[in-house]
């Protein structure tokens, strides 16, 4: 390891209309690409309504700090504009994230969603709102629904970006192996590869990005939470080295983990698992780096509920932003398909 559409929601009404077209290009349904740093949200409100609990609110939903991650980082990066300047500048308008807040005393209130309406993958959500009142329940209502379609964007842009630089040959091993494709850029490459395990691996002079996949027979009881740490820490034993002998990646026991069920491909249910991973050592053994990072992890029985499947992405990233490069594997493993 070196190391190692338009959508207008109302209190209770949803409609879809169709959105404006951009500038055609090679991209997906003639859109251009959208734009913006990763995780980045603008946020087009003037400067006058943008204060006070207006931007306490805001932070509190938007600017909330990322879970497993061992140093503070927000979910995502909230970056406010004037009205006047994001309508005049086609490229803020293709930005990838869009909140709009619009307060006149005129207004009706509801909330529209634009999808892919001037780039793509791309989200505009419009706070359309006559009182403070009612803009700050609309957020606290519509907030995870929101984050949700952001992070997708997310999903889809690496996914779009990966498989124009697609590794077609660890493609074929994953799905040779295991029976479904996950993308891999080509400077990705397989480090590790048995009848039942792969090790997936990139390496910078900054980032180590590791994407591990393994099946075993599959039993119910193994998705429980510590049966997933036994799983990942007996893997990481046996096939991460670490920069010395006696030494191996595991699990952070210290830190708890962090659960939730969600949906892959297919309807493919599977226990997503965030944490932070350290450098463990053998009994006398004499420690000599300190070495850590963050992993998401994906557990999930096969078609057939024959096997159980762990697809984990780990990340070593002592300088930058450990989220941003997180996402790439999660990415990867969101855009599974079996």
């Amino acid at each position: 390891m070196k190391m190692f559409g338009k959508i207008v929601v109302a209190v209770t009404t949803v409609a879809l209309m169709a959105g404006c077209t951009g500038k055609k290009d090679d991209t997906v349904g003639g859109k251009p690409s959208s734009g913006g740093k990763t995780l980045e949200v603008m946020l087009v409100v003037p400067d006058d309504v943008y204060r006070g609990e207006l931007r306490d609110t805001i932070n509190y939903y938007f600017g909330k700090e990322c879970e497993g991650l061992n140093q503070p980082e927000p979910i995502f990066d909230v970056v406010q504009l004037n009205p006047a300047g994001f309508y005049k500048s086609e490229m803020f308008q293709k930005h990838r994230n869009i909140i709009i807040i619009n307060l006149k005393d005129t207004n009706q209130n509801k909330l529209y969603q634009y999808t892919d309406y001037k780039a793509s993958p791309q989200n505009y959500f419009e706070f359309s709102v006559n009182n403070r009142d009612s803009l700050y329940s609309f957020i606290r209502r519509s907030a995870d629904m929101i984050i949700k379609k952001f992070y997708d964007n997310e999903f889809k842009r690496i996914g779009n970006a990966f498989k124009k630089l697609e590794n077609i040959k660890a493609t074929e091993a994953i799905k040779k192996h295991f029976g479904f494709t996950l993308v891999v850029s080509e400077d990705f490459y397989v480090a590790t590869q048995t009848d039942n395990f792969m090790w997936i691996r990139k390496e910078t002079s900054d980032v180590s990005w590791g994407l591990m996949i393994y099946k075993t027979a599959f039993n119910e009881s193994l998705l429980a939470e510590d049966k997933i740490v036994a799983i990942r820490n007996k893997i990481t034993k046996e096939h991460i080295p670490g920069p010395s002998r006696g030494n191996f990646m595991g699990i952070e026991s210290r830190v708890p983990l962090i659960r939730k069920n969600v949906t892959l491909d297919n309807n493919v249910a599977a226990i997503e698992t965030r944490g932070l991973w350290r450098m463990l050592y053998e009994p006398n053994v004499k420690i000599t780096a300190f070495m850590g990072g963050a992993f998401v992890n994906y557990c999930f029985a096969d078609k057939d509920q024959q096997n159980l499947i762990m697809i984990d992405g780990f990340v070593q990233s002592p300088k930058l932003s450990k989220r941003d490069q997180l996402i790439q594997l999660e990415a990867i493993v969101r855009n599974i398909k079996f």
